[in-house]
């Protein structure tokens, strides 16, 4: 059996997709070294890879002025923070603790962009790039209208090119042209998503293989009270704004406001580091608040999901057949909540414009009118149908097998 490099940026919403296709990779044989953080050391080794290790800010995606999320207004942008935040501060890292070893082949995050083709070049072995969002037909922020003769982007193209000369000098390899560093590269792409479901399916080959999200159970998720739940309300709504973006009080406050009064369970998931206790004498009686919640248990029980739309927990709601209020916050979580509001299994909000009469407005909307259940359940379909991380693993040993 092969011997397989897996390098994914260390974020919730990369790791987590790749660990059913790890299992599944490591039951059938393959034996996997998977190089990330010591932050996710327990999930990794639950799936049978050999873990590496590397240092890497464990808030970077929260703090980091290059790193953190924003709302992309020019491809530039998104692709200075690979070059700038992924690529420079990963790629040496792997190289150095893998050392001399050698693999058959590389699986690497969609984020590291042109990073994933320095490793696979410099490796010599083909690669997989593990597409943790849509697949981008055009990189962030093509769609925003920025003027690219702007001095802003005459200033970003130059100050990502420093880099990608650097990087090219230290690695001896070729200088990319600036719209190839985020291609989606590899002999294969594995999006965690339907064709479906994914915006402008019909312009990828086929080397993207669609495989649906990766659902797979937290081992680490604490016990919750389900069977209180329908004895309270009939229906529950089930809060989470994600792992990075999380500790917003004043959202949280609308919430309590929109829905309080509501005949509706409200479970709220504040996220680990959030300090709720400001608003511990707040929350209403129909409130359950708890720092982690088990989403994949959580979503069998809920009616509709109040999210930011990030795409794992988008994807994990519609393979549940759950309707979504979506509020996007940052990065390609409008284009995420503008897919699903376009195939009618949701409402998406504009975070700018938030209100309790707002949020009982959706909330009531999406409730009520089952049309929007009834498109989570198409979407939920094509998800389940995809075949998920068995078939994934399947392809790509397939794939390498005949190389």
């Amino acid at each position: 059996m092969a011997r397989v490099l897996a390098v994914i940026t260390p974020a919730e919403g990369h790791v987590n997709p790749s660990l059913g296709l790890v299992t599944q990779l490591t039951d059938n044989g393959e034996e996997v070294v998977y190089v990330c953080t010591e932050e996710y050391r327990s999930r990794i080794e639950q799936t049978g890879a050999q873990l590496l290790t590397y240092p890497f800010p464990q808030d970077a995606f929260s703090h980091d002025p290059v790193m953190k999320p924003q709302e992309y207004k020019h491809p530039y942008q998104f692709i200075y923070m690979m070059v700038g935040g992924i690529i420079r501060r990963m790629v040496p890292e792997v190289l150095r603790v893998i050392g001399n070893q050698k693999f058959d082949y590389l699986i690497f995050d969609s984020l590291m962009g042109w990073g994933g083709t320095i490793l696979a070049e410099k490796l010599g072995i083909p690669a997989v790039c593990s597409i943790a969002s849509f697949a981008f037909v055009e990189p962030l922020g093509a769609d925003q209208g920025l003027n690219a003769e702007e001095t802003d982007t005459k200033e970003l193209y130059e100050a990502t090119m420093k880099i990608t000369r650097e990087l090219a000098h230290e690695f001896q390899v070729s200088i990319p042209a600036m719209e190839e560093i985020p291609a989606h590269a590899g002999r294969l792409k594995l999006v965690y998503t339907s064709r479906y479901f994914q915006p402008e399916a019909e312009k990828l080959d086929d080397s993207f293989i669609f495989a649906g999200p990766s659902i797979i159970p937290r081992q680490d998720a604490p016990a919750f009270p389900f069977e209180l739940l329908r004895e309270r309300y009939p229906h529950t709504v089930y809060i989470s704004m994600g792992t990075i973006l999380n500790k917003n009080l004043d959202f949280y406050q609308l919430c309590f406001e929109a829905f309080g009064d509501l005949p509706v369970n409200v479970v709220l998931s504040s996220g680990r580091y959030t300090d709720m206790k400001p608003l511990a004498d707040r929350i209403p009686a129909n409130f359950i608040v708890k720092p982690y919640v088990a989403q994949l248990e959580m979503l069998q029980h809920t009616d509709v999901f109040i999210t930011h739309a990030g795409m794992n927990s988008t994807s994990e709601a519609l393979y549940y057949n759950v309707p979504l209020v979506m509020i996007p916050l940052t990065s390609d979580q409008p284009l995420v909540a503008n897919r699903v509001q376009a195939l009618g299994a949701g409402i998406a909000l504009d975070k700018h414009n938030l209100s309790p009469a707002v949020l009982r407005e959706a909330l009531a909307e999406v409730l009520s009118n089952p049309l929007y259940k009834q498109q989570a359940c198409l979407i939920g379909e094509s998800l389940g149908q995809a075949g998920g991380y068995k078939r994934a693993a399947d392809m790509i040993m397939n794939h390498f097998a005949k190389v």
